[in-house]
């Protein structure tokens, strides 16, 4: 691989992972992934059929580090407070995180982006909106629409009533994230990443809860005084918030519908 390609490939996988050395073990990855294609078309010499030249080396790259961005999520277990994140850092998804920092901070189109994420184009672009929405401190943009965030919290507590974890799975986005605040955690409640980590909490603790309005928008009570408070911007829920801290609670109107 040329020095400039590495070294740009290096620089993305900085920016994604945040550390030097597992930026390089990512690029060593996305390199044998390549080499696995054979050379380049324009470095081959000689007759005979042009070889496959592969994905390109972003697309594969996005690929590596998205996997190690999941399993860093999956292993999180700290508590969550939604009022003390730091600038910069709004929690995002591992998928948001890649679509911010490839597509808009090194250019990488949103086609190229998509094989990784096993999403369309168009998917992909919205991903990005809602990244961007995060660390503007816009946590629901767009606008939830009441009637499809109250049609989508109902669901799930039908579905966890009937324990049907397949439901639940289909409810939410397959980089969904719950994040639970220290009164959360001491109940119990564990951070979890992915539709089927999420969904096998959910169906535990929601099974048991109740409807509620949290600050006007659908949501739902469970025991012991927990509020689940559910972000679904463009279709399914992309993240679940456990509050259960009284700081938390106290700064939330919390209605019965």
């Amino acid at each position: 691989m040329d020095g400039p390609t590495r070294t740009g490939l290096r620089a993305m996988a900085r920016g994604l992972l945040g550390s030097a050395a597992e930026a390089d073990r990512a690029v060593r990855t996305t390199e044998g992934v390549l080499a696995a294609y054979g050379p380049r078309p324009g470095a081959r010499r000689g007759p005979g059929p042009v070889p496959d030249p592969g994905p390109p080396p972003e697309s594969v790259l996005a690929r590596v580090c998205l996997g190690r961005l999941r399993a860093r999520e999956a292993r999180r277990t700290d508590p969550w407070d939604p009022w003390a994140e730091a600038p910069g850092s709004p929690g995002l998804t591992p998928a948001e995180r890649l679509v911010l920092v490839l597509h808009d901070l090194f250019g990488v189109p949103y086609e190229d982006l998509a094989p990784a994420l096993e999403r369309g184009p168009a998917a992909v672009r919205q991903i990005g909106a809602r990244a961007r929405a995060r660390v503007r401190g816009a946590e629901e943009m767009p606008a939830p629409d009441p009637a499809r965030l109250r049609a989508a919290v109902d669901a799930v507590l039908a579905a966890a009533r009937e324990g049907d974890t397949a439901a639940l799975r289909a409810l939410l986005d397959p980089d969904a994230v719950l994040r639970a605040d220290h009164g959360a955690v001491r109940g119990g409640v564990r951070p979890a990443h992915g539709a089927p980590a999420v969904a096998r909490v959910l169906a535990a603790r929601a099974a048991v809860a109740r409807p509620v309005l949290v600050d006007g928008a659908p949501a739902l009570a469970g025991a012991p005084e927990a509020v689940y408070v559910f972000t679904a911007p463009a279709g399914p829920i992309t993240s679940v918030d456990v509050l259960a801290d009284p700081p938390h609670l106290s700064r939330l109107a919390i209605a019965t519908p």
